[in-house]
């Protein structure tokens, strides 16, 4: 890592709390005060409490809803005995940054002990299985954080003193120097980091194959460095889930994120694309099946992508009489400006758009959020890599056309 270049992007994350909003969703009002058969009942005691107001809210959302409140007795007790319309995360909150989440359904009766001035580190649940994994999830997933936040605070610092050295001094041969001396400290962090997220990984496939279907892996599931590559564990939760709760809707928002994955996955069949060329020709992207094709998203006004076209030119130029095509997907929208880019740079392929710039359906279909963005696929026309650039994707090609 130069730290002549490095960019400080560090996040600085104080402790983990799992925000399922991603793939729960919220249906308006989730609970009411019904007492009765099938309403699910917590009671609570908490010690250090003065008669403060505790609160049972769905956190299912972005923004948590309150849907039931009570207030502790002198003796720190509580108790909520509500009906919910979903099965899910739920928090008992008694004030910003004190809570405990739980994931609750109306068929448990649940007991909660704590300490009310720091509940969210002290709480304790009996009466719910997925809660119970939630939290020994969670104990586990607060270290993992509190090492990773600990590093990543070292690097800041390495960058920032010299930052404040090149600031100070515009000697380059001083910065040059300094440079030469921090990054191997910076470099050692850097493969701590790596180590910790393979750690990370390992923890989360092993825990959805022990728990293939519980809620606590809607958390869990966030621990993967890399969601492309471990897409098997996303679909082995959504498959197990479906099984054990065939009509839960507030699971439908991860089903969908999940067969969104699915159709981008890699071995999944590319997504169909038929647009024109400057002529007016259409061009089926399943038109070059028998061949290894690179899906480029670009655009004339993309100033990354066009210093990537000499890179993506000199492999055709190598590959193409082997059987490498490569297929230019344009989000510009004025034809002039993407037909004078095409000649400038010598682009000999095949190009098409819509001229819709980010209204184009590609961008939804191909979930595109940044440009140059690119897909490699096999004969079959089966995806097998994304984002390939210059050696990584010439070696690709190649080993593809073995």
């Amino acid at each position: 890592m130069n730290l002549l270049k490095h960019s400080n992007v560090m996040n600085n994350m104080l402790v983990f709390i799992v925000s399922a909003s991603l793939f729960l969703s919220c249906s308006g009002k989730t609970g009411n005060s019904t007492k009765g058969d099938g309403a699910l009942l917590i009671k609570g005691k908490l010690t250090n409490s003065s008669g403060e107001m505790i609160w049972l809210q769905d956190a299912s959302s972005p923004k948590p809803i309150n849907i039931d409140s009570t207030k502790l007795n002198e003796s720190g007790e509580f108790e909520f005995h509500t009906k919910l319309l979903s099965k899910g995360f739920y928090n008992i909150f008694l004030n910003q940054g004190n809570f405990a989440t739980l994931i609750l359904d109306s068929k448990e009766k649940v007991t909660i002990s704590g300490d009310a001035k720091n509940l969210g580190y002290t709480y304790k649940a009996e009466g719910s299985p997925d809660t119970k994994l939630f939290m020994d999830f969670n104990s586990w997933a607060m270290g993992y954080y509190g090492k990773l936040n600990s590093i990543k605070q070292k690097q800041d610092s390495i960058q920032s003193l010299f930052q404040f050295f090149t600031n100070q001094n515009k000697d380059p041969r001083k910065a040059d120097s300094l440079s030469r001396l921090l990054e191997p400290g910076f470099n050692k962090l850097s493969e701590q980091i790596i180590v910790l997220r393979k750690d990370a990984d390992e923890y989360a496939s092993n825990f959805i194959n022990k728990y293939p279907d519980s809620f606590a892996d809607m958390a869990v599931l966030s621990l993967f460095s890399d969601k492309e590559a471990s897409f098997s564990y996303f679909e082995k939760v959504s498959t197990s889930m479906k099984k054990k709760y065939p009509d839960e809707k507030n699971l439908k928002p991860f089903y969908d994120y999940v067969d969104k994955m699915k159709r981008l996955s890699i071995g999944s069949p590319a997504p169909e694309i038929k647009l024109n060329n400057p002529e007016g020709k259409e061009i089926a992207l399943s038109s070059l099946r028998g061949k290894i094709v690179l899906i480029d998203f670009w655009a004339s006004w993309c100033g990354p992508c066009r210093k990537e076209n000499p890179n993506v030119k000199k492999i055709y130029a190598q590959y193409h009489p082997k059987g490498f095509e490569v297929y230019s997907v344009s989000l510009d929208d004025n034809k002039d400006a993407w037909m004078k880019a095409i000649a400038d740079d010598g682009l000999t392929w095949n190009h098409v758009s819509e001229l819709k710039k980010w209204q184009s359906a590609v961008v939804p279909l191909y979930e595109i959020k940044g440009i140059p963005m690119t897909v490699l696929l096999d004969k079959d026309g089966k995806i097998v890599a994304k984002n390939l650039r210059g050696d990584q994707l010439a070696a690709k090609v190649a080993e593809l056309l073995k």
